[in-house]
């Protein structure tokens, strides 16, 4: 079994969370963002043999990710990115080119960085079910996103669809959607009942600091799960 390549795209922290803009400030969207994160580069180093690449343009971001031990790619040039072509998959896609010539037979994951209730162990069960069927989806909890992208295919393209109804053009290109109970990784934060949603899953340590940061109210907060102990 090929070994995991998980790729995580972020954003520049001042463009983050803009649907929050009515209940956060700049700086506190770039906090919370920037925290999710952090939480869900956890998850995702716990999985078993992996190796982590994030791929962003934001220096915070950059620092953030080595210093847990990820590798970092900065996003491709505008010049580099074909007209037409969103900018999230335009990086997964370099992403992508850069594994595969180091690592060809790579399990490719693309992984979405606002997932803050997110189990390792709910990746490693969706790993292991999309290893099976060579490229699959997990749909996020509106049904027509997209939290995780897994390629096993070494001889064929890797294809990102991210972007307005991501999932319906996943699964049009040739990805099974899974079906695992797991509502950690389904839960991508956009709102404000997204982030309760999360909240109510139990969210990761830095989500956590950062909500307490904001004043959100911590009495509805489960306590963190530390990465390595998640069920």
């Amino acid at each position: 079994m090929t070994a995991p390549h998980v790729l995580i795209p972020v954003k520049a922290l001042r463009l983050a969370k803009t649907r929050l803009a009515r209940i956060y400030t700049p700086s506190e969207r770039a906090d919370l963002a920037l925290a999710m994160f952090e939480d869900t580069l956890a998850a995702a180093l716990h999985l078993e043999d992996v190796t982590v690449t994030v791929v962003t343009g934001d220096p915070d971001v950059a620092r953030a990710a080595r210093a847990r031990g990820a590798a970092v790619l900065a996003d491709p040039p505008p010049s580099a990115v074909t007209t037409g072509t969103e900018p999230l998959n335009a990086a997964l896609s370099c992403a992508a080119v850069r594994v595969r010539a180091s690592t060809p037979d790579a399990t490719l994951v693309a992984l979405q960085a606002d997932l803050p209730a997110v189990r390792s162990a709910e990746l490693a069960q969706a790993l292991a079910e999309a290893r099976r069927v060579g490229r699959a989806v997990v749909v996020d909890h509106t049904g027509s996103g997209t939290s995780a992208l897994v390629h096993s295919f070494p001889d064929r393209p890797f294809e990102p669809r991210f972007g307005a109804d991501s999932a319906a053009r996943h699964i049009a290109a040739g990805a099974l959607a899974l079906e695992g109970d797991w509502p950690g990784l389904r839960l991508d934060v956009d709102t404000g009942d997204d982030l309760a949603g999360a909240v109510s899953l139990g969210v990761g340590p830095a989500t956590a600091a950062a909500l307490g940061r904001i004043g959100f109210p911590l009495g509805s907060l489960r306590s963190p799960v530390p990465a390595t102990m998640n069920p």
